[in-house]
């Protein structure tokens, strides 16, 4: 049977490069499954040949077994898996029996996952979590705006241009929506919904990135962005997880960056004055380091 490791660290802090790191060090094909197309799409990019990258439904069509797996956005297992993408459960079971070592990699691990994940501890010879921070932010807002309905669209229609902002829309037809107020007061915005973040993504890569960014959570996770220094939510976000993933697409590349939402933060607390988190993420390399040299001496001594 294989191990389990449950890798936490906040969205931002680099698991892509430690996958990329990972390889280099392992003599074993490692296999990662990625619930999004366009994040697949993006490591294919970056890895070549070095990592075998797959999304679940791939898999499925092109079976193989190596003996590491690495399942990225792990938390997907639990939001997506038990309602409209029951593959996600399916490949990451499958997979779980011929693998020597499974790793979940996620920035956010609720108590009720961490309860799932638990009931599948007959089917490995140990779960191991290895916890950099879970459901925190690495980057953190300078400002954080808790506003009713009115007075958030207000904010929004009324702000400067220049500086990117990322607006998350709860419908499809609220993105375009908004794409029409935002371009009437003659501003550049991009839209991406379900299906168009593999178009998005390339967008990004060759033009200079505009005023705002109009979208579905469909940009909450895994494809880059350029500079965001605001960001509006919409609608409520109740998951804090989601909430999380969303904001955090704010100052990714260290720029400092405004919330602006119709909920308070979740019970998040943090330092605004050095905007960063109080739980000694800026150790984050050296406990990568660690963990490293741990991998090492427990599973891939040959």
């Amino acid at each position: 049977m294989a191990n389990l490791l449950l890798v936490t660290s906040p969205p931002a802090s680099g698991k892509t490069y430690w996958i990329e790191s990972f390889a280099h060090v392992s003599s074993q094909q490692i296999l990662v499954i990625s619930p999004l197309r366009a994040l697949a799409d993006e490591c294919h990019l970056r890895w070549k040949e070095k990592v075998l990258v797959m999304t679940p439904e791939e898999w499925l069509l092109k079976k193989t077994f190596p003996e590491i797996v690495i399942f990225d956005e792990f938390h997907l297992l639990y939001y997506w898996g038990d309602s409209f993408r029951p593959v996600l459960w399916e490949v990451f079971l499958a997979l779980g029996l011929g693998a020597k070592l499974v790793i979940g990699l996620t920035a956010t691990l609720s108590r009720e996952m961490k309860t799932e994940v638990e009931l599948l501890e007959p089917g490995f010879d140990q779960i191991i979590w290895q916890d950099f921070g879970n459901q925190i932010l690495k980057h953190t807002p300078v400002k954080y705006y808790q506003l009713g309905k009115r007075l958030i669209e207000s904010s929004l229609l009324h702000l400067p241009g220049k500086k990117t902002t990322l607006v998350f829309c709860e419908f499809r037809e609220e993105v375009l929506h908004w794409e029409k107020k935002l371009m009437k007061r003659g501003h550049t915005v991009w839209t991406c919904r379900g299906g168009e973040a593999a178009a998005f993504g390339e967008r990004v890569r060759i033009e200079n990135p505009p005023e705002f960014i109009v979208c579905t959570t469909v940009l909450s996770h895994g494809v880059n962005l350029p500079r965001i220094e605001r960001v509006f939510l919409m609608y409520p976000i109740e998951n804090k997880d989601f909430w999380i993933q969303m904001v955090a697409r704010g100052g990714r590349r260290g720029e400092p960056f405004r919330v602006f939402a119709l909920e308070p933060p979740h019970g998040l607390r943090w330092d605004r004055t050095r905007n960063s988190c109080q739980s000694g993420i800026l150790r984050l390399n050296i406990l990568f380091s660690q963990f490293m040299d741990q991998l090492q001496e427990c599973f891939l001594k040959e």
